[in-house]
């Protein structure tokens, strides 16, 4: 039985949401166990308790992108369960889990807008932790056994441990719904592909992050070659040996700076197609389960306002280098003529917003239609949004209000939506709440995501099913007054025909300034006793 008492309570739509934090689904991936596939955890509990109260540490990341530094350990692989407080093993709910993004450098269930109390009322949330930076995808070659990919192989062990314990927390292990954001939606999609996909998941939602082209073993190679012998170990009778001994603090040290979206993203650690766990490129085959996925009209402004924190000084030259380290010196000219300079005069920072309008194209839109292109050929429904509105509130706790509505609909700016943070912004202690409207927005987009992974298709909260994606474009645009419309995607008919393959995957925020915020687990949460009878026992949190 799960007894939980010495609650806290947190007021959720007028529903009482129970959180279980920091459950073990792997061993500890340490000393040998590192560069591994992940173990399922199969140790007792100390004196038959965990403590479910609060977070687990993050897992060690390059820069501080949403965690306070001192919260690191590779000790990390942790999840957590929302659940209706009121839920009996019978219940049988839907299942939503979620795969933060992070560049494949960063991220944690740690950020404040990943909080699941607002979508649980009638569902299971999870969110997982994973590893990234070079403990997630250090790939060397398979004769010293480092392949690499352990980030996914985590979601693939998370997902297992769902199959087996979701029913002891009120969920129905047949319906559940994957979805991520960034490179957590690069995850989903990819895992989306592989062959044992639907024993896992029922459907999966991609958010700014579908139909990127991974890189090669051989890539991946190179870069932890590189990095073995920034660390002194090359040379070493046994490299892994000698990279084990490595301190993550030292190892995260010596991790390039590769967030940028100005540096040449190649030589990064992130997933590559390893003829094994991912055996081939994802955008190459299907979708395994109904499909949805979705951008922002303006992705590109954050990122490119990370890299060079002042718009205004942003030069003509500027946007030609970038467009030269990005896509070729021979391809400048066939670019410029598509996105010409004076496409932009009308702006307020010319160079800036040409710069961020083609990455939102080259490494979001197209991307994107690529991956739902390729979905429909599975005839299991394939569904498209396009994320049009500008919150009134930051959600970003390092930028203004002012700056982020001069960035427009930008990167993350749907993930607050997504949750139902529209209070506190932004989170976890803000100031700033959403206006009436947008919080219809809000419900709206939880309607729609709920209804994706509990009957495998997207429908409002007035029962509206939403039209299936065609290539004719038509999809939802998310504004203030939600339309069923065309997205125009007619610009990918260009980097289709270009054939530019996203290997550089230039999409990057500098590595010390973005944070959405402390930890949810401060305010999230006030003080109760209760008690519910489940699997074994746990201190939990109670939201309400």
């Amino acid at each position: 039985l799960i007894y939980m008492w010495n609650f806290r309570l947190m007021y959720v739509f007028d529903f009482r949401v129970v959180a279980y934090l920091s459950i073990p689904y792997a061993q500890p991936p340490v000393g040998p166990l590192r560069w591994t596939a992940p173990l399922m955890y199969n140790s007792s509990y100390p004196n038959g308790v965990l403590n479910a109260s609060v977070f687990s540490p993050s897992c060690y990341q390059y820069g501080t992108i949403s965690v306070e530094t001192n919260l690191y350990s590779e000790d990390c692989l942790y999840l957590n369960v929302w659940a209706p407080v009121n839920v009996t093993i019978n219940s049988s709910l839907p299942v939503k889990v979620w795969i933060y993004g992070g560049v494949f450098y960063a991220g944690s269930t740690y950020d404040p807008l990943y909080n699941g109390c607002n979508i649980a009322t009638n569902a299971i949330v999870v969110t997982m932790n994973y590893r990234v930076g070079p403990l997630g995808w250090l790939t060397l070659n398979s004769s010293l056994g480092l392949t690499g990919n352990y980030g996914i192989l985590d979601v693939l062990m998370a997902l297992q441990w769902i199959q087996d314990n979701i029913a002891s927390f009120g969920g129905n292990k047949t319906t559940v719904l994957l979805f991520g954001q960034s490179a957590g939606a690069t995850i989903a999609h990819i895992i989306s592909t592989l062959p044992q996909a639907a024993s896992f998941f029922s459907s999966v939602i991609a958010e700014s992050g579908a139909g990127r082209t991974l890189l090669t073993m051989q890539q991946q190679a190179t870069v932890g070659n590189t990095f073995v012998n920034a660390l002194g170990c090359s040379n070493a009778r046994n490299v892994v040996e000698c990279m084990r001994k490595i301190s993550p603090t030292e190892m995260i040290q010596a991790t390039p700076d590769n967030t940028a979206i100005l540096t040449y993203l190649p030589n990064r650690f992130a997933p590559h197609v390893d003829g094994k766990v991912i055996p081939i490129q994802p955008i190459n085959t299907s979708p395994k389960v109904p499909f949805m996925a979705g951008t922002c009209t303006m992705e590109g402004t954050l990122l490119a306002y990370f890299t060079f924190i002042k718009p205004e000084q942003v030069t003509i030259n500027d946007y030609i280098n970038y467009l030269n380290i990005t896509f070729g010196a021979d391809r400048v000219a066939s670019i410029l003529t598509v996105y010409p300079i004076s496409m932009f005069n009308s702006t307020l920072w010319p160079a800036f917003y040409a710069i961020a309008t083609v990455l939102t194209d080259a490494e979001y839109t197209c991307p994107t239609r690529r991956a739902l292109v390729t979905s429909l050929s599975t005839k299991l429904g394939t569904y498209a949004f396009l994320w049009n509105h500008q919150p009134s509130c930051p959600w970003i706790t390092s930028l203004s209000a002012n700056i982020l509505s001069l960035l427009g609909p930008t990167h993350t700016s749907e993930v607050p939506f997504v949750f139902g943070e529209t209070m506190q912004l932004p989170p976890p202690n803000g100031t700033c709440q959403m206006s009436a409207d947008e919080q219809l927005l809000s419900a709206q987009i939880i309607a729609a995501w709920q209804s994706m992974t509990q009957y495998g298709y997207p429908a409002f909260s007035n029962g509206s099913r939403w039209p299936d994606w065609s290539q004719r474009s038509i999809g939802v645009q998310f504004t203030r007054n939600l339309t069923f419309t065309v997205i125009n995607t007619t610009q990918c008919d260009f980097w289709d025909a270009f054939q530019f393959q996203n290997t550089t995957n230039s999409t990057g925020i500098s590595n010390n300034t973005f944070s959405t915020g402390a930890s949810m687990e401060t305010t999230c949460f006030g003080h109760a006793t209760a008690v519910v009878a489940l699997l074994t026992i746990f201190f939990g949190n109670l939201c309400m």
